[in-house]
């Protein structure tokens, strides 16, 4: 018998990119934000955060297809535009927030000041300034071959952002990004304030029965560091995130998301931790109850239609 199978979807930002000074954001505008929950809705129920790791770890699985709605990185996006559309239909899901985007002073993670930095200067002009401060580097090839790392990514910017976030060393890309960010964007603590979710904000959507997980620290590939550098990434998040919210179960996405990005003692620093299951980028559905705790499947919003539709009319 087929194990019964659960449609995971990841969200990123959530915004209508034209009205915002960024405009090359690549982003889900509010109104196919909008449109693709109702295509959910009419076809899986949407579970919640707290139903999911029932199913997931072996407890009750509901009838009929099911579906789950996971967001990353923490942004402002996610309570003004997602949440409002969920709240709308009744609907929930998991947000994953980053320790050091969150209290007084947030930080602004590497990711986005490259993601901000391509929509000011252009895939182009991006690639180009950053090879042009790394000239004379030796950065090394560590990231080729990784086919699919930035699949919707335009190529001028590709070896760049495999550089920035694959092979160099992080105090250099930590001072290369910061550097280009001030010349060509702005402050990033002030930009960081508001780009993520508030205490204030992730407390309102909590009473209003989202489930939030941790996304790390500060957002680095896993496996590119050592075992106690991953502990110090994972294993404050889950009581910072029960501190915020109240909640007991506190699940877990990887930056990236792709295999390579975590390893073996990253899984033993989730269960050192407690975290409750992890979600990956591996574009399949996740059977129920899971294989591996830490190794859930979910779909890219671009992906899920699209895959959905092909398998109908096949």
């Amino acid at each position: 018998m087929t194990a019964p199978a659960c449609t995971i979807v990841f969200y990123h930002y959530v915004r209508d990119v034209e009205r915002t000074a960024f405009p090359g954001i690549k982003a889900l505008s509010t109104a196919e934000f909008a449109a693709q929950l109702d295509w959910l809705a009419a076809r899986f129920r949407i579970l919640d955060g707290p139903a999911f790791e029932r199913a997931a770890l072996g407890g009750e699985v509901p009838d009929g297809p099911t579906a789950l709605l996971t967001f990353d990185d923490g942004f402002v996006d996610h309570y003004e535009h997602a949440f409002a559309e969920m709240r709308r239909r009744a609907v929930s899901g998991i947000f994953f927030v980053a320790g050091s985007t969150l209290g007084e002073s947030p930080s602004l993670l590497n990711v986005h000041k490259t993601h901000f930095l391509l929509s000011a200067l252009g895939a182009e002009r991006f690639g180009t300034l950053v090879n042009a401060r790394l000239e004379g580097l030796h950065a090394g090839s560590a990231a080729e071959g990784r086919d699919g790392i930035y699949r919707y990514d335009e190529a001028p910017d590709v070896r760049a952002k495999r550089l920035l976030n694959y092979e160099l060393p992080y105090e250099i890309a930590d001072r290369l990004l910061d550097e280009m960010f001030r010349e060509h964007v702005g402050d990033p603590a002030a930009f960081a304030r508001g780009l993520y979710l508030s205490h204030d904000m992730i407390a309102e959507m909590a009473y209003g029965g989202m489930t939030f997980g941790y996304h790390t620290r500060s957002h680095r590939v896993l496996s590119r560091l050592s075992r106690e550098e991953q502990e110090a990434e994972l294993l404050d998040g889950v009581a910072l995130i029960r501190r915020l919210t109240g909640q007991s179960a506190v699940p877990f996405c990887y930056p990236y998301g792709f295999t390579h990005t975590y390893n073996q003692d990253t899984l033993d620093v989730l269960e050192q931790a407690g975290y409750s299951v992890a979600f990956n980028t591996v574009r399949e559905p996740a059977n129920l109850p899971v294989p591996s705790r830490y190794e859930v499947p979910r779909f890219d919003t671009r992906d899920v239609v699209r895959r959905h539709e092909a398998r109908v009319h096949a």
